[in-house]
Formats: C-alpha cells, structure tokens, sequence
C-alpha cells in the first residue's frame, strides 16, 4: 500500500473531480431554481469526472490486491471491506433523507415514495427510475465492479480472462451498435459500456506495476488534462455525440497514467485538494441535498434579487462543499473509525483510499 505522501497527487486529483461534478449538480440545481445555466456547463449532461473516478477505482483495486488473486480466503474479506465502505453512511442519508419526500413531495419527482424504489435504492439495485438519492446511480456501478472483482479470488487466471473478454466484447459489439441488446433494465445495465471503466484502470495498474507508462509525466497529464475542456466543447457543438463514456475513458486513463508518474509529494499547495479528496465521499453523497436547500432559502429570501443569480449559485457551491467537508469530520469520519474496530484496524486501513468512496468516492 502506497504512503500517504505517494497518495497525495491521487487524492489530489480526487479533489479536483469532486469538485467538478459539485459545480455540475450546482448548475443542475441553477437552472432548476434560478432558470440560468451557469457558466454554461449544465447542458454537457457528463463532465467525465464520474468516469475518472470509476477508472481510479479499478486502478486502486488492482493495485492492492492483484498479488492476492486466487486465494479463495479473500473473496468474503474483500467484499465486507468495500460493502462496509459504501453502505452505512449511505443508509444513514437515506434513513434522513427518504421521509423528507414524503414530507415535501416537492423535492421529488413523486417516484421517490414508491415502496418498491425505496428498497431498490437501498439495496443500490438497478431500476428504471432514479434511485431516491440520485448519486447513488453510480454506486451501484461501484458494488456491481466489487462483486465482479471478487471473482479474481475465486477463478483460476484462465477462466477469469475467458470470462471477461466474452463479457467486454459483448459491452463493444453493442456499445458500437453491432448488436442490440433486449431494452430490459438489468441487461442494459449488465452491458452498459460504464462498466469497462473500472477494468481500463485496472489495465492502468497493470501497466504501472509492469514499469509499461514510460516517458515524462508532464506529457501524460497535459493529454489527459487537455482533452477534457475539448471533449466537453465537443459535446456542446455536436449534442448527442455518440461513445461519450469510451471518450472520457481513454481521457482519463491518460490523465491517470500521468499522475501515477509523479514523484512523492507533500507539498502545502496540494493540501486542500487533498482534503477534498479525503472528504470526496461525504461531497458526492450530500451536494445535492445541500444544495437543493440553500438555493430553496437564497430563492426564499430574495438573495438572487439582491446579489444576482450567478452570484447566489456560485454562493451556493462553496455552501455546499463547505457543508460536505464538516459532515466528513463531523460523520463519516467517526463512523469510519468505529467500522475499523469491527473489521479490523489493519484491514480497514488497507481499505482506506481503495474506492472511490471514502476513497472518496465519486461521480458524472
């Protein structure tokens, strides 16, 4: 397991994308509120920084447990690690936040009430509605990977490399439209290109641990950086480009590849970027709440009136991040230290950093 100073420029990098899909939910939550797009990002649909996070998920994955493959003992350990990662702090905003659609239905859709959404949602279970946090799309993304990734304890090399090539040349064929898949739900999920993102940054760690990424690291991340700006222009002049999650893909795996080039680093420049990424978790779960709220009182007392709605919405993005990094120090972070003393505080800080939960967990 890497130290803290070698993890720095990943936690950093975690930073900057939970602050980007932040400034995307904001601009979601501008034109819902203010009717104003703001600073013209809300039409992308997808920034990638989900993408980014799901690619780092599986370089992290492979990275610390590639040695352990096909041991059987470590299936049942690896998955009580990442489900206690991911599913108490979710419970516990769904536990606060479900009744408030019942409370005030106007902060839903209306399908947040339904029983059988409700029970979807908390298992992270695919459906064809939203689940009632909207966020947690991408968690069930992340605990499908898990259960997949356990099959490396559990299948000898041959037969894991059969079964997911069959399996990704299925996800190609239709993501380029040779096939079609049935329009049932877990079938487009099960095929869904998304899934291809986890195992392209297990490729990355494979590539990194073999000593394959050579070069400069200033190349690989001025590529990977540069493409983002261009792929969002590109969205924005072509609407409904097609293999947009492929794009973003390749974006950041090159991005990544650049920051695993990097030298050790415990510069103060990089602290606050790294507390972001400490607390990337706690940002992705609670933005939209947090948001939806503040603007609801910025539009109740005529802030935008007094200030201008690029203003009030801009307001209401450091609100929400400032509110997400005290419900980390002040709820997550307690919670975490009480699961380490049930599974184990060496286990658990081996967790510690390995998904883009507490990992600090992510989103589009």
């Amino acid at each position: 397991m890497k130290s803290t100073n070698q993890l720095a420029p990943i936690q950093s990098a975690r930073g900057v994308a939970v602050l980007l899909v932040a400034l995307f939910h904001t601009s979601q939550m501008g034109e819902r509120y203010y009717q104003y797009n703001f600073l013209g990002v809300s039409g992308l649909g997808k920034s990638g920084a989900y993408t980014f996070f799901f690619v780092l998920t599986g370089y992290l994955m492979y990275t610390i447990y590639h040695g352990r493959f096909t041991r059987h003992e470590e299936a049942g350990r690896f998955l009580l690690k990442r489900f206690i990662r991911i599913y108490p702090l979710y419970w516990l905003l769904m536990f606060v936040l479900t009744p408030v659609y019942f409370l005030f239905p106007s902060f839903g859709l209306g399908h947040e009430r339904q029983p059988g959404v409700i029970l979807k949602s908390m298992l992270l279970w695919p459906q064809g509605v939203p689940p009632v946090m909207g966020v947690a799309w991408s968690l069930s993304y992340v605990v499908f990977f898990y259960l997949v990734f356990s099959l490396f304890f559990v299948l000898k090399e041959k037969s894991a490399a059969a079964l997911f090539s069959s399996w990704f040349t299925v996800i190609l064929l239709n993501a380029f439209g040779l096939i079609h898949v049935k329009e049932q739900v877990l079938l487009q999920f099960l095929f869904n290109p998304v899934h291809l993102e986890f195992f392209c940054g297990m490729l990355v760690g494979y590539a990194v641990q073999r000593k394959l990424i050579r070069g400069w690291s200033g190349w690989w991340l001025l590529i990977g950086v540069a493409a983002y700006p261009l792929l969002w222009l590109l969205f924005l002049r072509t609407p409904g480009l097609p293999y947009t999650d492929l794009l973003y893909m390749a974006a950041s795996s090159v991005l990544l590849a650049g920051i695993t080039r990097l030298q050790a680093t415990g510069s103060r420049y990089m602290k606050p970027l790294v507390a972001l990424g400490d607390a990337s978790y706690s940002i992705l779960l609670t933005s939209l709440p947090f948001l939806s709220i503040v603007d609801k009182l910025f539009r109740g007392t005529g802030v935008p009136e007094q200030i201008g709605r690029p203003a009030a919405i801009g307001l209401s993005l450091v609100a929400a991040v400032l509110l997400g990094l005290s419900f980390y120090r002040l709820v997550e972070k307690p919670l975490n230290v009480r699961l380490r003393s049930l599974v184990g505080r060496k286990q658990a800080e081996e967790a510690e950093g390995a998904d883009y939960t507490s990992e600090k967990a992510g989103f589009r």
